[in-house]
């Protein structure tokens, strides 16, 4: 039986980047990810890491306090990830409209790319675009196929995703299937239905789209379906690791392990 490889939301309980990126080498080197650490930096929280992003053009180590620590391990590593929360969730956070902030989102993410290419970053991006507020009952905005494909024409070697741990979740919009190369979506409360069963069979077998499938716990098993079986099949939490103990973190891995 295949064993999913776990792929990691972004944020983590730990104290120090230090500490962030030790675990990253230890349980994510098939797929480095760029921790957040929003207890400990309140700039890092999903929707201020995006403002300051906005504002300067790039991040600092205000808004992203293991970026120095990661490029010094992980520069040369064949891919890597990092995640930011997406247009649409942050102009709902905000109370503005989706059609003013997505062109400041494009314009940081131009200058966040360069970032990463001028720290010699040459490997594959994994883009994770994170919208907990899209689910069966909030559709994303007209104009968010447009802004996709603006951040996908900034060019560069990347996988470019999206992620909601909404309960209910969200059903797909072909134009953003085209796009979109991994969805992530949060599978924890609700079993995944035999429509969906066959959509993303469809998706992993045919279209070459990967699915992480959130519902990774300390507390009780993972059920999987079938089509975990697919090497397009990753686990995942629903949700980041920021809330969790360490030590119950490094549990529910081990114990993922040796399932």
């Amino acid at each position: 039986m295949r064993q999913p490889p776990i792929f990691f939301m972004g944020s983590l309980p730990h104290s120090t980047p230090a500490e962030a990126i030790e675990f990253v080498k230890k349980y994510s080197n098939h797929l480095p990810f760029l921790p957040q650490l929003p207890e400990t930096n309140p700039q890092e929280d999903m929707i201020g890491q995006v403002l300051r992003g906005i504002e300067l053009g790039y991040w600092d180590e205000k808004a992203s306090s293991c970026l120095e620590l990661f490029q010094n391990e992980f520069v040369d590593a064949e891919r890597f990830k990092i995640q930011i929360a997406g247009p649409y969730t942050v102009a709902r956070s905000l109370s503005t409209k989706f059609v003013d902030l997505a062109p400041q989102w494009v314009t940081f993410w131009r200058g966040l790319r360069k970032q990463l290419n001028e720290a010699s970053f040459q490997g594959e991006l994994w883009l994770q675009i994170d919208e907990p507020f899209w689910s069966l009952d909030k559709d994303l905005p007209d104009g968010y196929t447009a802004f996709l494909q603006a951040v996908k024409e900034v060019g560069g070697k990347i996988k470019m995703g999206i992620h909601s741990c909404a309960s209910k979740r969200p059903p797909l919009f072909p134009d953003h299937v085209k796009i979109l190369d991994f969805f992530a979506f949060d599978f924890s409360n609700e079993e995944m239905s035999s429509s969906e069963v066959a959509l993303w069979t469809h998706l992993l077998g045919n279209d070459g789209k990967t699915l992480i499938y959130g519902g990774l716990s300390g507390q009780q098993d993972l059920k999987l379906p079938i089509l975990a079986q697919s090497p397009q099949f990753w686990v995942s939490s629903p949700c980041g690791f920021y809330g969790w103990d360490t030590n119950e973190l490094e549990l529910a891995i081990k114990r993922w392990d040796r399932s």
